[in-house]
């Protein structure tokens, strides 16, 4: 018996597409893109920067903008525990959402070990949150609001925009977890006044262990302490061998995500594998 795939929403099959073009890049160009002294390290860097510009057009970025993780679990806790270390002499104040992922509230509650403060905001039947008490959680002290763009498991989506601009009146940064929305919904960050917004590759049909973080460079400049340590890679945001295949895997999807996004959200992609027993 043939199973079908129907969890697409916690992952997606690699798009053919993707798969061919990731596949040059694990033999016959083996490069690594931190190698700027030789021809392969140099095809290595080409890809990786054509990834960055696939990336960033999808979600209206520039491409200094974009910083490449192993998916958005990574993004998230760059994001949070980086904006709470930089920006500890403004405060220590952090909203989020109950009905975040865990990434953002596992990385919240490393916060609080370490001297931060949390406001836990609540959602409506609807699942949206009170504008109204956002706005009066923001206090003096408040460095950061963690928000989740659509959220992965009743799908609802926030007033983005609306957030936005309260936390632009407070002057406070505005981060989003949005692995559930983008690729599959228009995501502008920039336009709804996110400064920061996580992502990953495996949620659009590209490969699994690699994401992105975006991080706004223009009012504001948003700077992070970084939390791997060890070359200064990725603006030095994140240091470590860059995943070359994987990158190049995430630029194509993201690509095609959006050459494809608004017929794909009336059908939905169906994988069918074989059984254990078929397959020997």
């Amino acid at each position: 018996m043939d199973m079908i795939y129907l969890d697409n929403n916690a992952t997606t099959a690699t798009d053919p597409r993707v798969l061919e073009t990731m596949l040059p890049y694990f033999y016959e160009k083996p490069g690594n893109a931190a190698s700027r002294s030789h021809p392969f390290g140099w095809v290595a860097t080409e890809a990786v920067e054509w990834a960055r510009e696939q990336t960033a057009a999808l979600i209206g970025a520039e491409t200094k903008e974009i910083v490449f993780t192993s998916g958005a679990t990574e993004s998230l806790n760059l994001a949070i525990k980086g904006v709470f270390e930089m920006y500890h002499r403004k405060g220590n104040h952090v909203i989020t959402v109950g009905t975040e992922h865990k990434a953002v509230l596992d990385s919240c509650h490393y916060v609080e070990k370490h001297g931060g403060e949390l406001t836990y905001l609540a959602v409506d039947q609807d699942g949206l949150i009170d504008l109204e008490q956002l706005d009066k959680s923001i206090r003096p002290d408040t460095v950061l609001v963690s928000i989740m763009w659509a959220n992965n498991e009743t799908g609802v989506i926030q007033d983005m925009k609306a957030i936005g601009e309260i936390c632009d009146r407070h002057g406070v940064l505005f981060l989003s977890d949005a692995t559930q929305a983008v690729g599959k919904t228009p995501v502008l960050p920039k336009e709804v006044g996110v400064h920061l917004m996580a992502f990953s590759g495996h949620k659009l049909y590209g490969p699994k262990g690699v994401g992105g973080l975006f991080v706004n460079q223009r009012a504001p400049r948003v700077r992070l302490t970084a939390q791997m340590d060890g070359g200064g890679h990725e603006h030095g945001f994140r240091s470590g061998t860059l995943n070359v295949p994987g990158i190049v895997g995430l630029g194509k999807a993201m690509e095609l995500a959006g050459q494809e996004m608004a017929t794909a959200a009336t059908s939905c992609l169906l994988y069918t594998s074989p059984s254990p027993r078929d397959r020997g």
